[in-house]
């Protein structure tokens, strides 16, 4: 072909992909500039139904569309150029794919002729992600024979496969000979008429199925729904609640509810959601006492290791509730998987029963309803004091605004979340990446929730997970002037590597300090400034006022909580034993 004919090929196709992919729902691209790239960049540009973010780093690039789906439900692309580009991508590729994130990674490709010659740029990239990518599909090179139809048809089934089920990533690898744009050239663009489109339905039990389910539960002497890590967008928060609630109130079971399940923070009647139960389960006497004989679980692992090792231990039925089929059972020992959507699938089993007779008062269920109320009071109380980690969630949850977004890290974060975050009987949102539990992406991922959803956003991180995201931060500095952006990250300086001074290698005479507490010099203010970010160094107690200032003014900010490890590490163990006391006591009452 002559330069002329390989810059409408480009476009042409180009155009195709960008059209079926927006006409299949695609609202966000994050572009990572780049050369080979140019065609699709121009192409989803010219569509106004497409918003583009230009992200410098392709990792940060590839997690800020990790949180726009982990926010949405709906996939975005992360697009990069040709050579390592796309290798960049990576961490996000396998987070989405273990969180069952929705997410589509599009590389820009060197042709046939330029591949295993040494060219620059240029590397294999189809199948760059393995197993880590629910399909990879490789468009071939421009050419006048590739129908336009077709490759719509291409982009609306790689939606449907990033949808689901599972939901995860589909790699599109698409060549293009130079030239890539020409100045002053308008090649024409024939359009390819009417995008493909995508509907998704529910996954749900026949009525038969739905009989037997229910009689096993309510033919076991006691029992307990555990909710973990939701999948993004399985349910709406309030439906969801309001379904298990509704089970939870026929079976008159309680409901162990992962503080990202989507149940504890203002969705309705909280009367049998238990918040404690890591500290709880913590105790032997406890969890022995507090064992059922039916379990059953809707979403991820449980964040909490003492509710994993006590379903571990677990010696009665177990059933699994996952939409896509998934036997997501770390322990082994369930013995019933249930492929239905949890809500609707709580909501109908709830309805089914609404006929039976009333059931008596479960002894086990009061039991675990009373120890938590007097464990959540504990636990409060030693939040509600101090300079530690355990104030500052106990701070930040209590403090933010109705409908807010709240993106947690990995490490201790997310653990402090789960004991001390307590319930709110308003709303708010709460996300973390939980598919491989990384601490990498956490300021990209979040940036990617705020400039999705809207509204304030804050994210709760250590400072290794800060200082491990710093091309995340770059590009928050970048988008901070973006219209409407609220989001403020919240920094519990710690002085790295909390997290193993509660594990058994912190008794270790040499090797903890020096090889595994990873502390780093250095001002952390002094790097959220040199990216253009606002800083507060504050208490916890000071929390409240700083965050709602920060939101008031819009934009990114930073957060800085500085508290003594040693301190927080005492305290924790503290609340969690005196939590279990009191649980304990209120058992013999």
């Amino acid at each position: 072909m002559t330069p002329e004919e390989t810059l409408v090929q480009n476009e042409r196709v180009a155009h195709a992909l960008a059209r079926g992919l927006v006409g299949a729902g695609v609202r966000h691209v994050v572009v990572s500039p780049g050369s080979r790239s140019t065609p699709l960049v121009l192409a989803f540009d010219s569509l106004a139904e497409c918003t583009l973010h230009v992200v410098l780093d392709e990792r940060a690039a590839a997690f800020m569309a990790l949180g726009i789906g982990r926010k949405t439900g709906h996939p975005a692309v992360a697009l990069a150029t040709s050579g390592s580009a796309g290798a960049n991508q990576f961490p996000a590729v396998v987070e989405a794919n273990l969180g069952r994130v929705p997410l589509l990674v599009m590389t820009a490709d060197r042709p046939g002729e330029l591949q295993d010659c040494g060219a620059s740029q240029t590397m294999s990239q189809r199948g760059l992600f393995g197993d880590h990518a629910r399909a990879c599909i490789a468009i071939p090179e421009p050419a006048v024979a590739l129908s336009e139809r077709w490759l719509q048809n291409i982009a609306a089934r790689a939606v449907s496969t990033a949808l689901g089920g599972p939901a995860g990533v589909v790699h599109l690898n698409v060549p293009f000979r130079e030239p890539l744009y020409a100045p002053g050239q308008r090649p024409s663009v024939v359009s390819g008429g009417a995008s493909s489109s995508v509907f998704r339905g529910r996954a749900r039990l026949s009525p038969q199925d739905l009989t037997t389910l229910l009689d096993s539960l309510r033919a076991a002497a006691s029992g307990a729904i555990v909710c973990g890590p939701m999948a993004p967008a399985t349910s709406d928060g309030a439906e969801l609640t309001e379904a298990v609630t509704a089970l939870a109130d026929a079976l008159d079971w309680p409901v162990l509810a992962d503080a990202t399940s989507a149940l504890r923070f203002g969705h309705g009647d909280a009367s049998r959601i238990v918040t404690t139960a890591d500290s709880l389960l913590r105790d032997e006497h406890l969890a022995e006492t507090l064992r059922v004989a039916h379990v059953l679980r809707i979403g991820q692992q449980p964040t909490a290791k003492s509710v994993t090792t006590w379903l571990r231990g677990h010696a009665g039925a177990l059933t699994l509730v996952d939409a896509d089929g998934a036997w997501l059972d770390g322990g082994g020992v369930a013995n019933r998987l249930v492929v239905a959507e949890a809500a609707q699938l709580c909501r109908e089993l709830a309805a089914a029963s609404s006929g039976s007779e009333g059931r008596p008062q479960n002894a086990l269920t009061a039991a675990w309803l009373a120890s938590d109320r007097a464990a959540r009071a504990e636990l409060d109380r030693h939040a509600a004091q101090g300079n530690w980690e355990g104030r500052i969630v106990y701070e930040l949850v209590k403090s933010l605004p109705v409908g807010a977004h709240l993106h947690v890290a990995s490490s201790m974060p997310i653990r402090d979340l789960e004991s001390f975050s307590g319930a709110r009987t308003d709303r708010i949102a709460i996300t973390a990446n939980r598919g491989v539990n990384g601490i990498d992406g956490t300021v990209a991922t979040a940036l990617g929730v705020a400039l999705s959803g809207g509204g304030p956003t804050a994210s709760l991180l250590g400072d290794l997970a800060f200082l491990h995201d710093l091309d995340g931060l770059e590009a928050a500095g970048a988008l901070a002037r973006t219209a409407g952006l609220q989001l403020v990250l919240v920094v519990v300086n710690n002085g790295g590597g909390g997290i193993f001074g509660e594990l058994p290698i912190a008794q270790h005479p040499t090797a903890f300090e020096r090889l595994f507490l990873t502390p780093r010099p250095g001002d952390l203010g002094g790097v959220a400034r040199a990216l253009e970010l606002a800083h507060q160094s504050l208490t916890a107690e000071a929390l409240p006022t700083a965050l709602a200032g920060a939101f008031e003014k819009g934009g990114v900010h930073v957060l800085e909580v500085v508290v003594e490890r040693g301190e927080s590490s005492q305290l924790r163990r503290s609340a969690h034993a005196e939590a279990s006391r009191v649980a304990r006591e209120a058992l013999v009452s």
